[in-house]
């Protein structure tokens, strides 16, 4: 049987995809209350080999930007590093200390390492060892993996706080780097954040950090990318959860960053809207993301800032 398209109008679509929205936003906030928050990558703890991949691929992703961002800085050997929402497991860490970082140290809410299977740092270790340029120790990195699943890390220093203090974490003035990956979307106080960030980052350390602006919910953020702008303040804040997407825009980043004392902050696109795309939905969103300053066309961007 032939299946016939059927063409509906952008105002039923619109409809459709703001109800389905309200679902998704319902069923984001029982799974949060029933399991807490558990999965922070997009693909199955379960499956160690993809999931060495996507560390190794996040790392090389970050260190990449840092070129482009500052070509004279590009080297990590020798230097003190945090992530800020580091996610499932250590793989991240071992990597960067593999590749000659001095230190890792990374900052989360929950402790989802603690769960992390042997088996899949023994796949890490072996794909390590399998790749070009690399001088590690596996024993040496082996012993700083388990003194931080120990709490008694030196060379990886992994904390979990609930109040994500980072100032409270970290020395003054004391980290070169700091990279995340699809975590500032989930800060609460983003002004907050930059502010503390300005106080344990030396002057001339650098943040690389990628910002997810889309919806998280995984079908709806195929169809609807910008499903939770479609909603008021008053209504998006019912389904509130910690963690529940921040929806802020790129421009606030900037300015949080600027006034704590960071300097040449960029923002990079990069997955966006096409133009028709932007231009078709823009009054599907909320009256408050309407305007131009909201760039809401930017789906995905890096950014990239150093501290002064």
């Amino acid at each position: 049987m032939v299946s016939i398209p059927v063409k509906t109008s952008p105002a039923l679509e619109d409809t459709f995809y703001y109800a389905a929205g309200i679902g998704f936003l319902a069923l984001a906030k029982l799974k949060h209350l029933l399991n807490g928050y558990s999965t922070p990558k997009p693909i199955p703890n379960s499956d160690y080999g993809q999931c060495v991949d996507y560390d190794i691929t996040t790392v090389d992703h970050w260190l990449s930007h840092l070129a482009q961002y500052c070509p004279a800085q590009s080297s990590i050997k020798g230097k003190k590093i945090l992530e800020l929402g580091p996610g499932a497991d250590l793989g991240i860490a071992l990597y960067l200390l593999a590749l000659g970082a001095e230190q890792y140290n990374a900052l989360d809410v929950h402790n989802l390492v603690e769960r992390v299977s042997p088996q899949f740092y023994d796949q890490l270790f072996e794909r390590l060892q399998r790749q070009d340029g690399l001088e590690f120790s596996s024993s040496e990195l082996r012993e700083a993996l388990e003194k931080a699943t120990s709490r008694a890390g030196h060379r990886l220093n992994y904390v979990c706080r609930e109040d994500f203090d980072i100032a409270a974490s970290f020395e003054p003035g004391s980290l070169d780097l700091v990279f995340s990956q699809a975590a500032f979307e989930h800060f609460d106080d983003v002004d907050r954040m930059a502010q503390q960030l300005g106080e344990v980052v030396k002057p001339g350390g650098m943040l690389i950090a990628e910002v997810d602006l889309m919806t998280h919910s995984r079908w709806i953020r195929e169809k609807d990318p910008n499903n939770i702008y479609r909603y008021n303040d008053g209504l998006y804040n019912l389904f509130y959860f910690k963690g529940i997407p921040n929806r802020v825009r790129p421009n606030f980043y900037r300015e949080c960053l600027l006034k704590h004392g960071w300097k040449e902050v960029l923002l990079k696109p990069l997955e966006c809207l096409s133009e028709p795309q932007a231009g078709r939905l823009s009054q599907s969103w909320s009256p408050k993301f309407r305007g131009a300053e909201h760039q809401m066309e930017c789906l995905t961007f890096m950014l990239c800032a150093t501290k002064a």
